[in-house]
């Protein structure tokens, strides 16, 4: 017994020793930035890092400030975050540290050996940079410089409106403002023959607004920055040009790349992410023991020239007359390379359909033209009654037949004496005599009332016949007889059936063609994954026996840039193949499914999701999880393309034997048309599948706000 608990607590020790070995070796990496986290050109220098990090995440431990000095710039203000850093990190020594933009910079510089003492520092997005920045510190200092290309966004702005006459440069007075103001003074002179360059420096927004409204024609703006106004107000980067935007008609260019996709045409942007990034790679040579002084400082801010497509369009700008080498955005994919089978599929698919739909569409519209013209002929002819083509009968108030017309006696095989005298119900079959005799009670209620009732023709052949009851009444509202107006319409019960067939083929072909396309996505998914990850797989380990030969260590980073990419190339060959046929439904349940879409969703928009799973072990069979999480998944697609919401709330449980997933956000909320529109192929998706399981699908505009969307499926008894 003893010795069975010492060798427990041996093996407890030796595993919480491993374990805290296993954190003791990983890298402990401080990222601080310079403004506050939410400012999408911080976010993407800290993604930029990251990424370049991917290859070793697995080894390191994040430590992430954001000293906001867009907002807080006092020299107080400065001292607390000093205290601050001072307390939080004073047992904790650091692997690396990354800065980003010149606060940070030189804040680190200023506390370095209070506070970071002998570690070395990777700098990025620093405006204005010299070598004497950091000459004291050159030994454990190196990094990206930020240089926006200001001359560049003019010379192409220039370029793209040859009839420019002035130039409107809206620009803050911040730091980065300032340093960009420096850069632009720098630059006018090459083009003041050209253009005039008018400044909206420092302004009111409100003033601003108003300003731009009133520039001329053969104008452009260049948007240098706009963090705060003069009243102090922040603004983010690009709450700034939404704000800006509707107020000017003129083409807005700009250095930036977080005002692209927001309204700027485009220019020689400066871009966060591969600022971070090639910081990143710097770090990587660090953290595998190059010394910093080893390592030149980039000074080559890695610019592109990158435009909208939008705009390009608004302003009737060819491609032809960009740059070369330029990146854009928005431009139109070709959907139809890429999805070639499954759209082939469809196409036949809609084809087949919509033949049908025609031939269908043909025999109403026949159908309706014969109804149309019968009753133009009834109308005309009415005293004729009994040259009408439909039957026609009065009965008194014992339901005896008191008169009929020749049309009536021919559908029933009698002669008109042999009818008149009887009993309507002696003429029908057992079946409509009781829905007679139920019926003809209360006919004394009705002025009029449409009837079907099967007859018995004098051969024993039975038809159907829809019956316009016309109830007549004396002066004192007393029921004195029927005027009864039936007509044949056994052809057209036999066609609504036929169109009810037809109609339920059509769903059992639209659930065909969701299960052949979910194959098809399978397979393409099955061979993306095995075909192309293995080849690329394959590629990774090549590389890596190559790299591991050679002593070029120029050689040997560029081999870490291709192990970068192919790394990068593997990750989205699986997102890929994971979009095409996610394999957690294939080889988990639902619930598990549902998670891992919804962290991919709250990655990929930022909109936080909120899950309630209440039957968490439920097992349901494919053929009811596959089409429940595709109309998931399309739930979730609307959200992200219309609501504009920022918070999704989901639900799964069971209720009265039936599955229920409710998917609920808070943005603007579906309009009822759309609900109800033919042309929301996406919301007849979704009642498609839910239909194909036998289930209901209710889309709705919710009370308080936003979307709701509740699928209810009833379970098997096995299931329950």
């Amino acid at each position: 017994m003893h010795r069975c608990l010492l060798s427990l607590l041996l093996i407890l020790f030796l595993f919480s020793s491993n374990l805290y070995g296993q954190t003791e070796s990983k890298k402990k990496i401080l990222i601080l930035n310079s403004y506050h986290h939410g400012l999408s050109w911080t976010d993407n220098i800290v993604k930029g890092i990251k990424e370049s990090l991917k290859p070793i995440e697995s080894q390191i431990e994040y430590y992430i400030e954001y000293m906001d000095t867009k907002r807080f710039y006092k020299e107080a203000y400065f001292n607390r975050i000093y205290r601050l850093l001072e307390d939080k990190y004073a047992n904790k020594k650091f692997d690396l540290i990354f800065v980003s933009d010149n606060d940070a910079l030189f804040f680190t510089m200023k506390h370095y050996r209070e506070l970071f003492r002998d570690t070395p520092v990777v700098f990025c997005g620093i405006n204005n940079f010299s070598d004497s920045m950091i000459h004291k510190y050159r030994k454990w200092f190196t990094g990206v410089a930020e240089e926006t290309d200001v001359a560049g966004t003019i010379q192409v702005a220039l370029r793209l409106h040859p009839d420019t006459e002035r130039i409107y440069v809206i620009n803050d007075v911040t730091t980065t403002g300032l340093a960009m103001k420096r850069s632009l003074l720098e630059v006018a002179p090459r083009f003041s023959r050209k253009v005039q360059f008018i400044m909206l420096e420092n302004p009111d927004m409100r003033e601003l607004l108003s300003e731009v409204e009133k520039i001329p024609p053969k104008s452009i703006i260049l948007l240098l920055l706009v963090n705060r106004d003069r009243t102090g107000n922040f603004f983010a980067y690009e709450e700034s040009l939404d704000l800006l935007y509707p107020h000017t008609k003129l083409p807005i260019y700009s250095v930036w790349d977080f005002y692209l996709g927001r309204g700027i045409v485009g220019g020689k942007l400066t871009s966060a992410f591969l600022q971070g990034k090639k910081a990143g790679e710097l770090g990587i040579q660090i953290l595998r023991g190059k010394a910093p002084y080893q390592i030149p400082v980039v000074k080559e801010s890695p610019n592109e020239f990158m435009f909208d497509y939008n705009e390009l369009k608004r302003f009737n700008i060819s491609l032809k007359r960009l740059p070369q080498e330029s990146r854009i955005i928005n431009l139109p994919e070709s959907f139809f390379i890429k999805y070639r089978r499954t759209l082939l599929t469809i196409a036949f698919g809609f084809v087949f359909l919509s033949f049908v739909i025609v031939v269908l569409t043909i025999n109403i519209t026949k159908r309706k033209k014969i109804e149309r013209e019968l009753r133009i002929s009834e109308e005309k002819y009415r005293d004729l009654y009994d040259n009408a083509p439909d039957m026609y009968h009065s009965v008194d108030k014992n339901g005896i037949i008191i008169d009929c017309n020749e049309t009536e006696a021919k559908m029933l095989g009698y002669k008109k004496k042999e009818i008149i005298g009887k009993p309507i119900t002696y003429f029908m079959t057992e079946e409509s005599k009781k829905a007679q005799a139920e019926f003809f009670p209360n006919i004394h209620k009705y002025s009029f009332v449409q009837i079907e009732r099967d007859f018995v023709r004098k051969d024993g052949s039975v038809f159907t016949a829809s019956l316009n009851v016309y109830v007549e009444v004396d002066e004192k509202g007393n029921f004195v007889k029927t005027k009864t107006i039936g007509r044949d319409i056994t052809y057209r019960k036999k066609i609504e059936e036929e169109l009810r067939k037809s109609k339920e083929a059509l769903r059992k072909l639209s659930v065909y063609l969701q299960n052949a396309r979910e194959n098809e996505r399978k397979e393409i998914a099955s061979e993306i994954h095995d075909e192309l990850g293995q080849s690329l797989t394959a590629l990774k380990l090549s590389l890596s026996w190559i790299r591991k030969r050679i002593d070029d260590e120029t050689l040997r980073t560029k081999f870490d840039e291709s192990l970068s990419i192919v790394n990068a190339l593997i990750k989205e060959v699986q997102n890929i193949a994971n979009r095409l046929r996610p394999s957690l439904i294939d080889y988990l349940n639902l619930q598990d499914a549902i998670k891992w879409q919804i962290k991919e969703f709250e990655r990929n928009t930022y909109i936080n999701c909120k899950l309630e799973i209440v039957e968490d072990k439920l097992s349901l069979p494919k053929e009811i999880s596959l089409p429940l999480f595709r109309i998931f998944q399309e739930a979730l697609t609307n959200i992200a393309r219309h609501a504009n919401a920022s918070e999704v709330f989901v639900k799964m449980f069971k209720s009265n034997g039936s599955i229920v997933l409710i998917i609920k956000d808070n943005g603007v909320g579906i309009d009822e048309e759309k609900i109800k529109s033919p042309d929301s192929f996406g919301l007849m998706a979704m009642r498609e599948r839910a239909y194909s399981i036998n289930g209901t699908i209710d889309i709705r505009r919710a009370m308080e706000g936003g979307t709701e969307v509740i699928i209810s499926v009833p379970l098997r008894k096995n299931e329950q």
